[in-house]
């Protein structure tokens, strides 16, 4: 049976497109930064093998500017 979620500790995949590229990605690509983050994330977990309700949360360090850019992309699950 699957762990109650309080039971889990929530894990958290950061992904900086400077990590490979040297440049933040253009809008239309930010999913790429979010899917390697996940991606991380999952490969983390570190829980059991099971079935799990889970809750997947996408967030971002940014540089603001005039226009701003993502620097970080991150994806927690819990």
């Amino acid at each position: 049976m699957a762990q109650a979620p309080s039971e889990r500790r929530p894990v958290t995949g950061k992904y900086k497109p400077d990590d490979d590229r040297g440049r933040p990605f253009p809008p239309e690509d930010h999913h790429i930064g979010w899917n390697r983050a996940l991606k991380k994330a999952l490969d983390d977990l570190g829980w059991p093998p099971d079935d799990y309700p889970t809750q997947i949360e996408f967030g971002a360090l940014i540089h603001v500017t005039n226009p701003g850019h993502v620097i970080e992309y991150h994806v927690t699950v819990s």
